[in-house]
């Protein structure tokens, strides 16, 4: 077994990248493995040579989100096992391309409207589609500073002639990002923990400024009634594990504000069972979907989806669920369990194939 890790060790890594955790894993289970620089000329041919191709890129970094799919997607096709495929991450960062996705398998998910014209959102404007207040988001970005709580119809058409016409910057805000960790900072010691990572954040910062105005489409989503939280719910294979998110007050959105919980009672039957359904009907070998449970009818809403996400934040659950909803204590490592499954999954290949 021969696993290639993609990053440019000239680069500084983020505090929560799987990198670490996937050289961690090789070393301490006697994996041949190789640091390669994804961006040298050449890097195809190279990697063709190994059995498993593994590569975080961020949804931060210009440079990784215009060559990364590019090049995990070419070596799929010529038979290298890689890590996120094209099934864990064609629709990377698009949250149209996301609806689309959960729409076509009847995943548990908003009421979604999608506009490529002012001229059609102004139609079902007319004819009163639309319940307020209503969620708009950017198709690309993280953390909520893209997604915005429109109220009523007045504020939908100026949103709409402002897509149609010079468009919203989809990079992070720096003031947004600073209001929302003091907000959520319940103390003097998290508040230090989230300072130190300010130079990550304006290195994100500066990658993702490169990226194009977003403009040309409106895409909206039912707001769902729910009581001030949301869960990251993550599925590997036959293990699903959970961040609780508190949503931050006079706020709407929960994510990006930093405040987790972990009260396994949260996640009910309902979310463990449609979460591994949608992974298993779309064949993902990790992903980490943003529910929101309605507050009336208790059913979980999957508002977006991930294979990325802080493995940091998910170890501090302290266990895991299985199918039947069992709960484990012991805590999933995210990189290395995917990492794990892959190679076990190879490696009954292989033998299936002599």
């Amino acid at each position: 077994m021969n696993v290639a890790i993609l990053f440019d060790q000239k680069e500084k890594l983020h505090s929560t990248h799987w990198t670490l955790q996937w050289i961690d894993y090789c070393e301490n289970n006697n994996i041949e493995f190789s640091i390669v620089n994804p961006y040298q000329n050449g890097v195809i041919k190279l990697l063709l040579d190994f059995d498993l191709v593994l590569w975080h890129y961020s949804n931060y970094s210009f440079k990784d989100m215009l060559m990364a799919q590019n090049v995990l997607f070419t070596l799929h096709d010529r038979g290298v096992a890689v890590f996120p495929s094209f099934k864990d991450s064609w629709h990377f960062d698009d949250k149209v391309a996301e609806t689309y996705l959960l729409e076509s398998v009847d995943a548990p998910i908003p009421k979604s409207f999608y506009y490529y014209s002012l001229e059609s959102l102004e139609e079902d404007m007319s004819k009163n589609k639309h319940s307020f207040p209503i969620i708009a988001k950017l198709r690309n970005g993280s953390g909520s500073h893209n997604v915005k709580l429109i109220q009523n119809k007045k504020e939908l058409l100026n949103y709409g002639k402002k897509m149609f016409s010079s468009g919203l910057d989809s990079a992070p805000s720096l003031l947004y990002k600073t209001s929302s960790n003091v907000k959520s900072a319940k103390n003097l010691k998290t508040f230090i923990s989230r300072a130190k990572r300010i130079p990550e954040f304006l290195n994100s910062l500066a990658n993702a400024k490169k990226f194009s105005v977003e403009r040309g489409y409106v895409y909206l989503q039912e707001f769902i009634p729910n009581d001030g939280y949301d869960l990251k719910i993550v599925v590997i294979g036959d293990k699903l594990s959970f961040i609780g998110r508190n949503i931050r007050k006079g706020e709407f959105r929960a994510s990006g504000g930093g405040s987790a919980f972990y009260h396994k009672s949260f996640v009910t039957k309902n979310v463990i069972d449609s979460a591994f359904k949608t992974s298993e009907k779309l064949g993902f070998n990790c992903m980490g979907y943003d529910y929101v449970v309605n507050a009336k009818t208790g059913e979980g809403i999957i508002v977006e989806i991930s294979f990325g996400f802080s493995h940091d934040a998910l170890l501090q659950a302290n266990g895991y669920f299985n199918r039947d909803g069992s709960w484990h204590g012991e805590p999933l490592n995210a990189p290395k369990e995917l990492l794990k499954n892959m190679i076990s999954d190879l490696e009954i290949s292989a033998e299936q194939s002599i």
